[in-house]
């Protein structure tokens, strides 16, 4: 079962992908040498589990890319102030960077949300080439559990 929900989970992704070229354009907008587009976003999985997606786009094959720290962060006040309830770091999760590749996609799950909260991600980009590197800071949308 939770490999049939990751095969859709991952379906469903691809094809928000590429049905969303103008957004990937507008979130495109060069943020330095290293980044030309970046974007994150939550997707809902169960009542108590959701997934923390990003795509990150170099502009040319980086020795790494991918994302360095994303925070899962819990709201119980609609919004007004978040606490970090789980992080990610890319050394203890090395899906979350890739190398030698110019584009990468991918995501965390994090488990044991609670019905009622809002829910939102710090996501830090991160690229690397032989120049040096660069982070981008970016927050998801956030949601509501159930």
């Amino acid at each position: 079962m939770k490999r049939f929900l990751k095969i859709v989970s991952l379906l469903l992704v691809f094809s928000l992908v590429l049905a969303m070229p103008a957004a990937a354009a507008e979130a495109g907008a060069r943020a330095s040498y290293y980044f030309a587009a970046y974007s994150c976003y939550l997707w809902k999985t169960s009542s108590t589990q959701f997934q923390v997606w990003f795509d990150v786009t170099g502009t040319h094959i980086m020795d790494e890319l991918g994302t360095s720290v994303i925070k899962v962060q819990r709201s119980s006040d609609n919004g007004s102030t978040w606490s970090t309830v789980k992080t990610y770091n890319m050394s203890d999760y090395s899906s979350m960077i890739c190398e030698n590749t110019s584009r990468h996609i991918d995501c965390v799950t994090y488990s044991g949300a609670s019905a009622g909260y809002k829910y939102r991600a710090y996501v830090e980009f991160y690229a690397e080439d032989g120049e040096g590197s660069a982070t981008y800071i970016d927050y998801t949308s956030s949601i509501t559990m159930p």
